[in-house]
C-alpha cells in the first residue's frame, strides 16, 4: 500500500458520530471523574461478588449446600438463590451446547456463510445470557467476598519461581516451539471479515484468537494490530458492541484480540475473569504474564508468516502492562518475534504501586493482607523486575503511542508518564487526558478516537 492510499483510509477511522450512544450528552457526562468513583464502586461490590457467586453456581451444579459451603455462607440462602441456581444450570447447559456447536461449524466442514453467522450470533447471545444471570444473586451479594484469596508470603513467591524472583531472562522466555495455528471459516461481521485462531499454549490449554480484516481484503503491507484486552474484560462473550479498536480494519488494519489467560474461553472453573490474579496477588500477576507473553510471541510469529505489514502490540490497562513488559523483555529474541510499534493505553511503569496503591487493589483489601503475609518494602522491590519494565523498550520512541489519564488512580498516572519519559515518547506521541480516570479514559477513546488516527499515521509505509 503506498504512502497516499494509506494516509486517505486513515482519514476513515471512526468518527464520534460512529457511536452515537457515547458522542452525544451521554458520552460528555460519562467522560468524567464522577464516572470513574461509581465504576470502581460497582466493581468492588457487584461485579466481583455477583461473578464469584455465578461461577461457583456452575461448578456446584445446582447444589445449594455446596454452593453455601464455597461461599462459606454464614445465612442460609433465601428462595430467589434455589431458582437461580436451577436456571443457571440450564443457561450454562445452553451456553456450552452452544459453543460446542460453534467450534464444529467454524472450525469443521461446516455450513453456509448464513450457518456461520447464526452459529456466532448463538454463542454470543446464549453466554451473555450467563453471564448476565450473575446478577439473580443480588440478595446475596453482600455476604459474599469478593475474591477467594490465596496469597503467597515472600517465601513462597521466591520458591515458586526457584530462585529466579528477580531475573526477567529466566522467568520471560520466547516459546521453544511455534505452535500449529487452526484457522477458523470465516464470516461478514459488524467491521469486516472476522474469523478465529486457536493453539496450544505453551503452559497448557487453548489460546483463542477474534480476527478482524478489511472485508474488502489485505494489502500486501497492510499493518497488524495485536490488541490485549484489560482485566476482567471478556468482550468476546457479549454480543457485539460499539468497538473503536477493531474498527481500524476500515483504515485497511488487521485486528487481532487474544483472549487472557484466566479469561473468556480460558476460565478455570470456579473462578470469575481475573480472579487468580487478585486472588495469588504476585504470583498472580507473574504468571499471567509469564503465559500471556509466550502466548503473545506465538501470535506475532504467526503474523509475520502471513500477508501484511509492520506488526503492533498494543492494549488497555492489563493488555497495556504486558505489552510494556513483552517489549522490554524482547532484546535478545529474534526480530520476528519483535513488534514495531506499541499502543499503551491506560498504563503505568511503576506496576509496584498499582499492586500496592491502586484504587482497585485497596478496594479489595490486598495490600493488608499482603501486609498480613508479611511482605514488605524489599520484597516488592526483589519482584519488580519480573513485573514492570526495568530497561527500554525493543520498539523506537516514535512508534510507541501514550494515553493515559490524569486523574487515574487505579493505574497510577504518574507511573505511565515516568515510563514515557522514560523511553523518550515524543510529544505528539502523548495524549494526556486531563480530569480523565481510568474508565471516563476508555469512554474519552470511543468519543474522539484522535489516539488510533495517530496508530494509523505511524504505521503507514514509506
Amino acid at each position: 500500500m503506498n504512502r497516499e492510499r494509506f494516509h486517505s483510509s486513515a482519514q476513515c477511522l471512526p468518527s464520534p458520530q460512529s457511536f452515537p450512544m457515547i458522542r452525544g450528552t451521554v458520552g460528555r457526562y460519562l467522560a468524567r471523574p464522577w464516572f470513574d468513583a461509581l465504576a470502581l464502586r460497582l466493581v468492588v461490590n457487584y461485579l466481583f461478588p455477583l461473578n464469584r457467586a455465578l461461577q461457583t453456581s456452575i461448578v456446584c451444579k445446582g447444589d445449594a449446600e455446596g454452593f453455601e459451603n464455597e461461599l462459606e455462607l454464614k445465612h442460609a440462602l433465601p428462595k430467589s438463590c434455589d431458582d437461580a441456581l436451577t436456571e443457571i444450570c440450564i443457561r450454562h447447559y445452553v451456553a456450552k451446547s452452544a459453543f460446542e456447536r460453534w467450534k464444529v461449524v467454524m472450525f469443521g466442514d461446516g455450513l453456509s456463510i448464513a450457518g456461520r453467522i447464526f452459529a456466532e450470533l448463538r454463542r454470543q447471545e446464549t453466554s451473555q445470557r450467563l453471564l448476565e444471570s450473575a446478577l439473580m444473586f443480588k440478595d446475596v451479594r453482600k455476604l459474599i467476598e469478593p475474591i477467594k484469596w490465596d496469597l503467597p508470603t515472600p517465601k513462597e513467591f521466591h520458591q515458586h519461581y526457584d530462585g529466579h524472583s528477580d531475573d526477567p531472562a529466566k522467568i520471560y522466555s520466547m516459546p521453544k516451539k511455534i505452535p500449529l495455528f487452526h484457522m477458523s471459516h470465516s464470516i461478514h461481521g459488524v467491521y469486516g471479515r472476522e474469523y478465529w485462531l486457536r493453539y496450544q499454549s505453551f503452559f497448557g490449554g487453548e489460546n483463542w484468537v477474534r480476527c478482524f480484516e478489511p472485508l474488502r481484503g489485505l494489502e500486501p503491507s497492510a499493518p497488524t494490530l495485536i490488541f490485549l484486552q484489560g482485566l476482567g474484560v471478556e468482550q468476546d462473550c457479549f454480543q457485539d458492541r460499539e468497538d473503536p479498536v477493531c474498527a481500524l480494519t476500515e483504515a485497511g488494519f488487521r485486528v487481532l484480540r487474544i483472549q487472557q489467560p484466566g479469561h473468556g474461553f480460558r476460565k478455570t472453573p470456579g473462578r470469575f475473569a481475573g480472579e487468580e490474579i487478585f486472588s495469588r496477588g504476585p504470583i498472580g500477576l507473574v504468571d499471567t504474564f509469564q503465559q500471556w507473553i509466550s502466548d503473545i510471541a506465538s501470535l506475532v510469529h504467526w503474523t509475520r508468516t502471513q500477508r501484511g505489514g509492520a506488526v503492533v502490540l498494543g492494549g488497555v490497562s492489563l493488555g497495556a502492562l504486558t505489552s510494556q513488559l513483552y517489549s522490554s523483555v524482547s532484546w535478545d529474541w529474534p526480530d520476528k518475534l519483535k513488534p514495531d510499534g506499541l499502543l499503551l493505553i491506560g498504563t503505568s511503569g511503576n506496576v509496584l504501586d498499582v499492586l500496592r496503591k491502586s484504587c482497585l487493589t485497596e478496594g479489595v483489601g490486598l495490600p493488608e493482607k499482603l501486609d498480613e503475609l508479611g511482605w514488605q518494602e524489599a520484597d516488592f522491590l526483589r519482584c519488580s523486575p519480573l513485573v514492570q519494565p526495568s530497561g527500554y523498550s525493543v520498539v523506537p520512541p516514535d512508534k510507541i503511542i501514550f494515553m493515559l489519564g490524569q486523574a487515574d488512580n487505579l493505574m497510577p498516572y504518574k507511573g505511565g508518564l515516568e515510563l514515557a519519559d522514560r523511553w523518550r515518547v515524543p510529544p505528539e506521541n502523548r495524549f494526556l487526558r486531563n480530569g480523565k480516570g481510568h474508565f471516563s479514559l476508555l469512554i474519552d477513546l470511543i468519543r474522539d478516537p484522535i489516539v488510533l488516527r495517530r496508530l494509523a499515521e505511524i504505521t503507514k509505509i514509506d
